[in-house]
């Protein structure tokens, strides 16, 4: 078994591939979030206890009370067992639920006097369990494990939150989506707690639990499962014949996604994406992350066919549309330009599987460099396959530019759009916005928000300065906002970049509208005012990606994703005028589409 998921077979990754992903999206979806537990390891046990079948608010409550009347252990040990017992009834097992504790605190007691510490102590104070500290993980364990109501679940759990020990606890909600997912085969009565804990690598496993807690809780629910709302579909077979068999129709397919932002214009103009193909791993977890509910395919796409994609994804029906961007590096100005680069014809698997799959319509999108690489002509050849492949194809490629549908930079890029009998070639989009030019502007068009607009009001930061998640003082949160750490070598040089100037990959902006966007050396271009290049925020921010979209993997990986997407204002604008001629059809109920359509 391989750790790739980009291999031919990925419906059997690695269990090792897969919690690796599993442990990034969760963390990037739930940051580790609090779950109230405590350093103080009496404190921890007692309040593990009490949480064992009971809802959270409730459990953390009930602590709360019983803390609130008995500010000591000690005090609580000499209570009467009736008042304890009202204390604990909302949380359920009131009976056993006292009698566990006193018995625990008792245990506590007898060996606080034995070891003399505690209220025993040459210092006195409260019952404890500090002292677990000073021993071996092993012997804390079987202490923990050894008191009255502390199972293997809740001694790890409280070897990892009180004493920082690298275990995995298994409780009800880690069981379910690790089972779930495939990682541990656990099918007995009771969880084998070394075999899960054995399937975690060390660092991830606190981190990991808290994560799968906050993810059971509010997605994969024991009876009623949010499938549809779900990140890690990808990885779940049974969510993804379930969302597969759910969603009906208005689906697409997305073929070299990157970070998803085709499939979100899509998505704004009413349609499902039904799955996406991407081979590159970090862009992959970016669209698992911001489109919850679509399994995205980490492969290549030359090696999918329609088979093996309705075998990934049970109950797949024939999509609406298949809609791809392929790589554009073999016809992009800044790169090689190089015809005899492979990827220049990769578009021929996207007419190909679109024929496969009985797809409605077909989208393939690139830049305006496609048109003649090196004295080859790329356009006349792609038209040509989606004909091959049965479908109308308009003559021309559409080609779009950015700032005429409100996006504050000049790229074009060019839409071929081929459709299937009975419905009509769409029409190609007008332009809805206009930039301000010479301080005027076309009346009947909107005005394109200028670029320096668009990002006045993220935080100022110098060189190496912000993170990857800033708190506001208001609240609100701002993502992928690391400035790079030029040297004082590298800032001068910028400072003498006027607007407009510097090379391709190294350009300053433009205060109203940029050229495009290019990510040079894994740097992306230079800010309009301030004297570094811009963090990644700002750069999806200029694109037209929301700013709660957050772009995964390493610092250094993430500018290719945001440069390499086509905007998602262009793709929603070609999504409309494909709807209409859809809705148009005899092929396609309208009623399929979502209202998202802005």
């Amino acid at each position: 078994m391989s750790d790739d998921l980009g291999s031919p077979h990925p419906q059997a990754p690695s269990a090792r591939a897969v919690v690796e992903r599993v442990d990034e999206i969760l963390e990037a979806s739930y940051h580790s979030g609090d779950l109230g537990n405590f350093s103080d390891v009496l404190a921890e046990t007692v309040y593990i206890l009490l949480s064992r079948q009971t809802r959270e608010v409730v459990y953390q409550r009930v602590y709360r009370d019983l803390r609130r009347r008995f500010p000591t252990w000690a005090r609580l040990l000499r209570a009467r067992s009736a008042t304890v017992e009202r204390i604990l009834r909302p949380a359920g097992f009131g009976k056993q639920r006292t009698t566990q504790l006193r018995e625990l605190l008792r245990e506590v007691d007898r060996t606080n006097r034995e070891l003399r510490v505690g209220p025993y102590g040459s210092n006195g104070g409260d019952l404890t369990l500090e002292f677990l500290r000073d021993r071996s993980a092993y012997d804390a364990e079987t202490f923990l494990n050894a008191l009255p109501g502390i199972g293997p679940k809740s001694a790890r759990c409280i070897l990892s939150y009180a004493l920082g020990e690298d275990r995995f606890a298994v409780d009800t909600h880690v069981r379910r989506i690790l089972g779930r997912l495939g990682i541990v085969a656990d099918e007995s009565g009771k969880p084998d707690h070394d075999a899960f804990e054995g399937a975690i690598p060390k660092a991830s496993r606190i981190r990991l639990h808290v994560n799968l807690v906050h993810h059971g809780r509010a997605v994969c629910r024991e009876s009623t499962p949010r499938c549809g709302s779900c990140s890690l579909i990808s990885f779940c077979e049974m969510g993804r014949a379930k969302v597969a068999t759910q969603a009906g129709g208005a689906g697409v397919v997305d073929l070299f996604g990157g970070a998803g932002a085709m499939g979100l214009g899509f998505e704004r103009a009413g349609f499902r994406i039904a799955a996406a193909v991407e081979i590159e791993r970090h862009a992959a977890q970016t669209y698992r992350l911001n489109h919850p509910g679509v399994p995205v395919l980490e492969a290549p796409v030359e090696t999918v066919d329609g088979d093996l994609l309705r075998s990934w994804l049970p109950g797949l029906d024939a999509p609406t549309a298949v809609i791809a961007g392929p790589p554009c590096q073999g016809y992009s100005a800044a790169g090689a330009r190089n015809n005899g680069d492979r990827r220049n014809l990769l578009f021929r698997h996207v007419s190909r599987l679109a024929r496969e799959l009985g797809a409605l319509a077909v989208l393939i999108e690139n830049v305006p460099g496609i048109r003649r690489v090196n004295g080859v002509t790329y356009t006349k050849r792609i038209t040509a396959s989606l004909r091959k492949a049965g479908y109308t194809a308009w003559k021309q490629p559409a080609v779009l530019r950015a700032s005429d549908y409100g996006v504050p930079q000049n790229r074009q890029r060019l839409f071929f759009v081929g459709v299937a009998r009975g419905i009509s070639l769409p029409t190609v989009p007008a332009p809805t916005h206009a930039p301000q030019r010479n301080g005027t502007s076309d009346p009947a068009l909107q005005r394109t928000v200028t670029l320096f607009e668009q990002l006045r009001d993220l935080p100022t930061l110098g060189p190496g300065e912000g993170a990857e998640r800033i708190q506001l003082r208001d609240g609100g949160v701002v993502l992928n906002s690391t400035a790079m750490n030029h040297s004082p070598k590298v800032v001068a040089k910028i400072k003498a970049i006027p607007p407009g100037g510097g090379p391709i990959s190294y350009r300053r902006l433009d205060r109203d509208v940029a050229r495009t966007l290019v990510a040079g050396h894994r740097a992306l271009p230079v800010h309009p005012i301030e004297h570094r290049t811009i963090t990644v925020r700002e750069a999806a921010r200029i694109q037209g990606f929301p700013d709660t979209y957050f772009f995964c993997g390493p610092r250094s990986c993430q500018p290719l994703q945001v440069a390499n997407a086509v905007p998602p204002a262009l793709a929603h604008a070609i999504a409309k005028e494909l709807r209409v001629s859809l809705e148009a059809s005899e092929l396609l109920d309208a009623d399929l589409f979502s209202d998202r359509t802005a």
